[in-house]
């Protein structure tokens, strides 16, 4: 476990995912805005089901530690963890060497420094595990998460395909990657 703070000094707790962050997970679903929902997955979740929620909640926080990663970033409310973002990656099928990313910052934690912050260990977590490039995949107009590929510093290369950015990290700097976890 780390812990990172916001911009304005509130301590943020970051960890590996677990088995038991279902919860957590599907709590912090209904924190985000309709339009948090739509970027993150892609689709408008403004009427879905608690019970499917609650499911897809259960299943992200099962991790498959030889093919995936996922971060969680917990932040003291009325005294219990509550789980403001998470940021994962996943193994490209078939590759030894590439991943697919991902993040959502809940809404009243966004542009507070948490989200780039929590990504940079993401990616130095994907390179000390050897991954070499980062697949990424965001809304073309969303210029939050397009600042944030610009400002890690690795080169990068991105493509338009109809209202979508995709964007292929180039994760190999030449630094040795800092990884401040123990493996889970």
């Amino acid at each position: 476990m780390v812990t990172i703070a916001t911009r304005d000094g509130r301590p943020v707790r970051v960890r590996h995912m677990r088995p038991e962050d279902g919860v957590l997970l599907e709590r912090m679903f209904y924190h985000l805005s309709s339009e948090t929902r739509y970027r993150r997955f892609f689709m408008p979740l403004d009427h879905i089901d608690p019970a499917r929620v609650r499911q897809e909640a259960q299943r992200l926080a099962q991790i498959h530690p030889k093919r995936e990663l996922a971060l969680i970033a917990l932040a003291k409310e009325s005294g219990s963890d509550e789980c403001i973002a998470v940021t994962r990656y996943g193994r490209i099928p078939n590759t030894l060497h590439a991943c697919e990313g991902s993040i959502v910052v809940r809404d009243d934690y966004q542009r507070s420094g948490v989200g780039r912050q929590l990504f940079d260990l993401l990616i130095q977590s994907a390179m000390a595990r050897g991954m070499q490039h980062m697949s990424l995949l965001t809304h073309a107009d969303n210029a939050a998460m397009i600042a944030l590929v610009q400002r890690l510093g690795l080169p990068y290369h991105g493509r338009h395909s109809v209202d979508l950015y995709e964007m292929d990290v180039q994760l190999t700097d030449g630094n040795k990657p800092f990884f401040p976890f123990t493996a889970p």
